[in-house]
């Protein structure tokens, strides 16, 4: 039996359910894999299917496209004519953020801190959860009974990446607009970046990669979040020597033409 059978059939077992007929294709196991991952509560887990998940996991990183700290390439290079202070370490990248080899990525999570239970939904809270494997969902509930409440607004805690290819996944919790945008909801997205990279700081992390923070499901205005975003990043930077280099991470070619054009915009 391979590794992503044994994993199928434990997590099948352990819902009492009947093992179903696993498909062929490992696309196909990998989805179900998911879906029984994403939807389980953090319960204890074997010491064995850890080890054959982080096989599995490690052998799925390799056929995916790395991207490493050393290739991303700084707004003073990209756009050297922007205003931004400091752009030799701020970066623009358009990209996976579940594929950087950096010290530490940011998950845009929920309140309830224990990753998204929508089977294969494609949010990056989803998306990170998947990757590195169910140990990351224990640690964080490990950190939310610690709390004992949940997660508030522009809050944020550190966890190990376990198998993603960073070192460490700071965990936060943006502004959800109801209506329309008020003041309250620009200072909360600005405090959701400065205790992320106050964490980052804490952990003495160098290199840190955020993605675009409540413009998703949470509706805040992707032209409104950059300008913030720009604006409290560079102005963090010029306090904290600390921080070599800050990636804002993009997935769609909408949310980096929005930063592109602010970035060029207020030269």
């Amino acid at each position: 039996m391979n590794e992503i059978d044994y994993l199928l059939e434990y997590l099948l077992t352990e819902r009492g359910k009947t093992i179903m007929e696993i498909p062929d294709d490992f696309n196909d196991k990998f989805n179900m894999y998911r879906a029984l991952v994403n939807t389980r509560q953090p319960h204890n887990i074997s010491k064995e299917y850890l080890d054959y998940e982080n096989i599995m996991l490690q052998e799925v990183l390799n056929t995916r496209k790395v991207i490493y700290d050393s290739e991303i390439e700084a707004l003073d290079y990209t756009h050297p004519d922007t205003w931004i202070e400091n752009s030799d370490r701020i970066a623009l990248l358009q990209a996976d953020i579940t594929t950087l080899e950096v010290d530490a990525i940011v998950n845009a999570a929920n309140s309830q801190g224990l990753g998204c239970f929508h089977p294969c939904h494609n949010c990056i809270d989803n998306q990170i959860h998947t990757y590195a494997g169910v140990a990351l969902r224990l640690e964080c509930k490990e950190h939310m009974e610690r709390i004992n409440y949940n997660l508030p607004t522009s809050h944020a805690f550190t966890t190990n990446a376990y198998n993603l290819p960073s070192d460490y996944v700071i965990h936060t919790v943006g502004p959800i607009i109801q209506s329309q945008l008020t003041p309250r909801d620009e200072q909360l997205l600005a405090k959701t970046y400065i205790n992320s990279l106050d964490e980052a700081v804490v952990h003495d992390i160098k290199c840190v990669a955020f993605p675009s923070i409540s413009t998703g499901v949470f509706s805040f205005p992707k032209d409104a979040a950059s300008k913030i975003v720009l604006g409290v990043v560079d102005e963090y930077l010029k306090r904290h020597d600390e921080l070599e280099k800050v990636i804002l991470t993009v997935y769609s070619e909408e949310d980096w033409n929005t930063y592109d054009g602010f970035i060029k915009d207020c030269g």
